[in-house]
């Protein structure tokens, strides 16, 4: 039976969709690869409680770039401050329609680039939400010395890099399929 273009484009469960040893294999890599990222996110916040609560401001590079030790009780500028339990239930929800579109994006290499922005925004949630449950707030220790940006931690730099290679794959990669459906 053979598939036309267009059903094979769209986020359908088509012939590629079908849940082969294959594309579990690709799932479990992609497991791993989140619990990678989320360990490495944690690491470096033991790290930044550990050292920089105590010891104070690094500067890595002199106008560029410091380490300085932050509770963000809020979301990136400090939006929703003290809103924890908003916050968690909201990053819970959001991850979990994530984790659903993963399961949705058809299993085609074409999307692996989805995929894969799909595992480091889980990453990223997770790495936060494990943050705001355990100690009611974010680490935050990565500061931008040379712009008025907010102190942010590896776990947003997976979110906020992400969603722009999101945008680029929207307005480059992938357009003529969204213009079809």
């Amino acid at each position: 039976m053979k598939t036309n273009q267009k059903e094979s484009h769209g986020l359908q469960p088509g012939k590629e969709q079908a849940d082969t040893p294959h594309n579990w294999k690709i799932r479990g890599l992609h497991l791993v690869l989140c619990l990678i990222l989320l360990l490495l996110d944690q690491i470096t916040k033991i790290w930044a409680r550990g050292t920089l609560k105590t010891g104070g401001k690094i500067t890595a590079l002199p106008k560029l770039l410091s380490f300085e030790y932050l509770e963000n009780d809020g979301a990136v500028w400090g939006i929703f401050g003290g809103k924890t339990v908003f916050l968690l239930i909201f990053t819970v929800l959001t991850l979990a329609a994530v984790i659903w579109f993963y399961f949705k994006v058809p299993m085609a290499r074409r999307y692996l680039p989805v995929r894969l922005i799909l595992v480091f925004i889980t990453a990223g949630a997770l790495g936060n939400i494990i943050d705001r449950f355990i100690f009611g707030y974010v680490t935050d220790f990565l500061k931008f010395e040379f712009i008025q940006f907010p102190t942010f931690n590896v776990a947003d730099i997976y979110i906020t890099v992400s969603v722009f290679v999101s945008i680029l794959l929207v307005l480059f990669v992938y357009r003529e399929e969204l213009k079809e459906e």
